[in-house]
C-alpha cells in the first residue's frame, strides 16, 4: 500500500462509521486521489528526470560555454590576425595597385608606340610593295629587252658573219682586180707611170698626168686612151662598184694663156676628172650610173712640192673603186 491509500484509510478512521454509499463515494475519491497522486508521482519523476536532463545540459552548456570562451580568445586572436593580415594584404594590393597603374601606363604607351611603328611598317610596306610591283614591272620590261637583245644580237652575229663572209668575197674579188689590173698595166706600172694600190677592200689605180694628158690639157692623148681601154676592160667586169674619177695637181697656177678656159687648177682637175668619165662611158661602154668624176685640185697632195718631181707625183688622176650606194 502506498503512502496515499494509508493517507486515505487514516482520514476513514478518523471520521468513524459512515454509511456504504458515502463509503463509496469517499472510496471513489480516494481512488480518484490515489490516481491523481499516481499521475502526481510520475509527473514527479518526469520532472526529476527533466531536472536530471536539464542539469545534465546545463553542465553541457557550462562546458560549452567555457569552450566557448577559449574559442572565442583563439578567434579574437585570428580574428587580429586575419586583421593584419588584411591590412597587409590592402597595403599589399594597393602598392599591386599603384604599380599596375604604373605598369599599365609604360604598356599603354609601347602600345601606342608600337601602332605608331606597325602603321610605319605598314606604310613601308605598301611602299615596298609598290617599289616591288614596278621593280617586277621592269624586271619583265628588262627580261623581254634582254630576250630581244639576245635575239637582236644572234641577228647582228648571223648579218656580221654574212658581212664577213662578203667582206671576205669582196677582197677575194678586190686581190683578183688587184691582180689583173697589174699583170695588165705590167709595163705601165713598171715605167712608174701607174700605181695601183689595195688597203681595207678599196681599190685604188693612180695614173700620173703625162700618161694621161698634155701640160694644161684636159683631152686623153692617144698613149692615154690605150691605158683607159685597159682599165675599162677590167673595170666592166666589176659590177658591183661605183667608180670614182678623182682629178688633182699640183699648187703652180694655171698660165695666162690657159686662164681663160680653166681659171684655177680646180677647174683643170675636174675637167680632166671628168675626160675619163667620159672616155671610160664612150669607148669601154661603162654604165654612167656608175661614174662619178670630182676635182680636188691642189688640195689633196700626196707629196710636198718643193721639186719637180714632187709636183709631177701630185699630178694625177685617180680612180678609185667604192662600194655602192
Amino acid at each position: 500500500m502506498n503512502r496515499y491509500a494509508i493517507l486515505a484509510l487514516m482520514a476513514l478512521q478518523a471520521a468513524g462509521c459512515v454509511s456504504a454509499s458515502k463509503y463509496r463515494t469517499q472510496e471513489e475519491q480516494a481512488q480518484s486521489q490515489r490516481k491523481r497522486a499516481e499521475g502526481l508521482e510520475g509527473e514527479l519523476a518526469a520532472a526529476r528526470k527533466t531536472e536530471q536532463d536539464l542539469s545534465s545540459r546545463i553542465k553541457t552548456g557550462s562546458e560549452e560555454l567555457a569552450s566557448l570562451r577559449i574559442s572565442k580568445e583563439e578567434v579574437e586572436k585570428s580574428k587580429k590576425e586575419l586583421q593584419e593580415t588584411l591590412a597587409s594584404a590592402q597595403q599589399t594590393n594597393k602598392d599591386l595597385q599603384e604599380s599596375l597603374e604604373a605598369k599599365k601606363g609604360e604598356l599603354n604607351k609601347k602600345v601606342s608606340d608600337l601602332i605608331k611603328q606597325r602603321d610605319l611598317l605598314s606604310q613601308k610596306g605598301a611602299a615596298l610593295e609598290a617599289e616591288a610591283a614596278e621593280l617586277r614591272k621592269t624586271l619583265a620590261a628588262s627580261e623581254s629587252e634582254r630576250k630581244a637583245l639576245v635575239e637582236a644580237k644572234a641577228a647582228l652575229e648571223a648579218e656580221k658573219r654574212s658581212l664577213e663572209d662578203a667582206k671576205a668575197a669582196e677582197l677575194l674579188r678586190v686581190r683578183k682586180n688587184y691582180e689583173e689590173l697589174t699583170t695588165a698595166l705590167k709595163s705601165e706600172i713598171a715605167a712608174g707611170e701607174i700605181k695601183i694600190t689595195q688597203l681595207q677592200g678599196k681599190l685604188t689605180v693612180n695614173m700620173v698626168d703625162r700618161i694621161l694628158f698634155d701640160s694644161g690639157q684636159a683631152e686623153v692623148k692617144p698613149e692615154g686612151r690605150k691605158v683607159l681601154e685597159k682599165v675599162g676592160e677590167l673595170l666592166k667586169s666589176v659590177v658591183d662598184k661605183d667608180i670614182r674619177i678623182e682629178g688633182h695637181t699640183d699648187n703652180k697656177p694655171i698660165g695666162p694663156e690657159l686662164r681663160s678656159r680653166y681659171p684655177t687648177n680646180w677647174e683643170l682637175s675636174t675637167a680632166r676628172a671628168t675626160a675619163v668619165a667620159r672616155y671610160l662611158e664612150d669607148r669601154a661602154r661603162i654604165d654612167p650610173l656608175r661614174l662619178v668624176a670630182t676635182g680636188y685640185g691642189q688640195y689633196r697632195p700626196i707629196a710636198p712640192n718643193e721639186s719637180f718631181e714632187s709636183r709631177a707625183l701630185n699630178r694625177r688622176i685617180e680612180i678609185v673603186l667604192v662600194p655602192r650606194d
